[in-house]
């Protein structure tokens, strides 16, 4: 996250809709999955067959993703006191890891097809299923996307950007179709290695993010420069000894001392450090954990 945090608004029907996030991504890449397939065989295109590819790795995603999301949001207990958020990270490296196969399959069978030459030309058929695909995934994107940063999911984010990559791949073999049938028959297996390198970017970037949360990543700075504003605003605290944060799934985790003068009572400290972590908690959102303590401060 760059920058100022974006706060959206969370009404109602957003709570229908992050519920059915799994539920529609499987059934709206079924679907596309079984359009571009037929599509592809019955209009003769690699493109749109590579495309067709992606999709029935989305609908392996999708079926994914409604598992770690239902184990997200299991309460914490005693062998997981953190609770089990950092599923929703190892949810978005599968999905990256997938990718990165699909996207070794379609170069391998797309080169392929050029190197031992094209004799075929996509038809009508072909183009319808690259138009429908681009106008579904964009709808589940922007879906996808809305229900993400709402409720600040980096499962449901990657599930999304993995819909955008989907219209992009459709673009490309859209490109490869219409240049076929143009007359330039390479052009269709050359659409499905755009679609790989398309998939390939944004399964790098899945494994990156997902990396970093596994890895539990500090917060942005731009939050943990507002953590110690908020700290130091208390009159009676002297400055930040030391602040650790990191996130866990949806949650934000921040483990902060606070400097007091020596010549405090222990009460006396906690009590300020009870004052910042009230403070905090009305500022910072989605705080999974908030532990605040006091130091003696030279």
């Amino acid at each position: 996250m760059k920058g100022t945090e974006k706060r959206l608004e969370v009404y109602p029907e957003c709570h229908w809709c992050a519920a059915n996030v799994g539920r529609l991504a499987l059934w709206g890449n079924i679907g596309l999955f079984a359009i571009k397939l037929l599509c592809g065989i019955e209009g003769d295109s690699k493109a749109v067959l590579a495309d067709a590819v992606h999709s029935g790795v989305d609908v392996l995603m999708a079926i994914v993703l409604m598992i770690c999301l239902r184990v997200s949001k299991s309460p914490p207990d005693e062998e997981h006191p953190y609770g089990h958020s950092q599923v929703e990270y190892v949810s978005s490296l599968f999905i990256g890891i997938s990718l990165t196969a699909v996207v070794t399959l379609i170069l391998y069978d797309c080169v392929t097809e050029i190197i031992r030459g094209v004799t075929h030309e996509p038809s009508m058929v072909a183009l319808l299923g690259v138009i429908i695909s681009i106008a579904g995934n964009e709808l589940m994107f922007r879906h996808f996307y809305c229900c993400g940063t709402r409720f600040a999911s980096p499962a449901m984010i990657a599930n999304a950007w993995e819909n955008r990559a989907d219209v992009y791949s459709s673009l490309a073999a859209l490109v490869g179709v219409v240049g076929a049938q143009l007359g330039l028959l390479f052009m269709d297996p050359l659409g499905g290695i755009l679609v790989a390198i398309l998939i390939g970017r944004c399964a790098i970037e899945m494994l990156r993010d997902a990396w970093h949360g596994i890895l539990d990543r500090s917060l942005d700075e731009s939050i943990e420069n507002q953590i110690c504003k908020e700290a130091n605003a208390h009159p009676e605290v002297r400055g930040v000894a030391s602040l650790r944060t990191r996130a866990i799934g949806t949650h934000r985790i921040v483990d902060l001392k606070v400097g007091v003068s020596p010549d405090l009572t222990l009460h006396k400290g906690y009590e300020i450090a009870d004052h910042v972590k009230g403070a905090l908690t009305e500022k910072i959102d989605k705080v999974g954990l908030m532990n605040v303590s006091p130091v003696g401060f030279y």
